[in-house]
Order: structure tokens, then C-alpha cells, then sequence
């Protein structure tokens, strides 16, 4: 196994929110899909990720995370 520092404070971030969740995986994955939708602005997505009808689906995820959190 890796020692790299940076390595080893992804896989401590990941045991800690796996821990915080129960080690639940349904609630694992729902604590991504939230942070997915908190941070949609952030993401950079892939080159097949672009929507077809011009937009690209960061801007889509941006938007529909900013109506979440209208709600």
C-alpha cells in the first residue's frame, strides 16, 4: 500500500465519511450524490458529459443544484 501523504488523507477523508455514515453504504452514496449536487459548479466533467442541445451539463447540474437549494 502507498504512503503518499496525499494518498493517505483521501483514503483518512473517505474511512471518516464512510464512519460518519455507519458504514451504510446507501447512506455513503447519498452523502455523494448530496455533495455532487452542493458542489455541481465545481465539477468538471468529462468530454462525453456535453448535453445535446448546446449547454453543457455542468451548467445543468449547477442549475438544478440551485433549485435543491431554493427547496
Amino acid at each position: 500500500m502507498k504512503t503518499d501523504p496525499a494518498i493517505r488523507r483521501t483514503r483518512d477523508a473517505r474511512r471518516g465519511i464512510s464512519a460518519s455514515a455507519g458504514d451504510d453504504p446507501v447512506k455513503i452514496v447519498e452523502y455523494y450524490i448530496e455533495m455532487q449536487k452542493r458542489f455541481a459548479a465545481r465539477l468538471r466533467l468529462g468530454p462525453g458529459d456535453a448535453r445535446e442541445d448546446g449547454g453543457t451539463a455542468e451548467h445543468q447540474l449547477a442549475a438544478d443544484a440551485q433549485k435543491d437549494a431554493r427547496r
